[in-house]
């Protein structure tokens, strides 16, 4: 995966990678919740919706990868199957949290956090329409 296109760099590097692997591997309404003075535990909630557990092993599997070419730490993954959420913790900075549709409409994170800024992201802002990938991936999964 190469950096977005030539657009203002608006966000910081970890959101960039992760909106980047979600849009490649075509996670459906990603937006960004910036909680830099909501919440302690991250900065930005980056959330997806994926159409399958498939594709959200994927997902995982992918930003483990990237985050490591990049020499950045991660603290790790939530996920267990059949729960259709995961939570992956870049650290202070970002959690980027997975759903499949039915847990997203469940939990409801946008409306827990309404009074912090609600970002609806734009895949041209961080992939080129070439880089983009299938849903499916030749890695093992999570």
């Amino acid at each position: 995966m190469s950096k977005k296109n030539n657009t203002i760099n608006k966000y910081s590097k970890v959101v960039e990678i992760g909106a980047s692997t979600l849009f490649q591997l075509r996670a459906e309404n990603i937006q960004l919740l910036d909680l830099k003075h909501i919440n302690n535990a991250a900065d930005y909630f980056l959330m997806a919706t994926c159409t399958s557990e498939a594709q959200m092993q994927a997902i995982l599997n992918e930003l483990r990868k990237e985050f490591k070419n990049q020499k950045i730490k991660t603290k790790g993954v939530e996920y267990k199957s059949g729960v259709q959420w995961a939570v992956f913790d870049v650290g202070f900075e970002l959690m980027v949290h997975l759903f499949e549709e039915s847990k997203r409409a469940e939990i409801e994170l946008e409306r827990l956090y309404n009074d912090s800024p609600i970002h609806n992201l734009v895949e041209s802002d961080f992939v080129k329409t070439d880089e983009i990938k299938t849903k499916g991936s030749e890695d093992e999964f999570i």
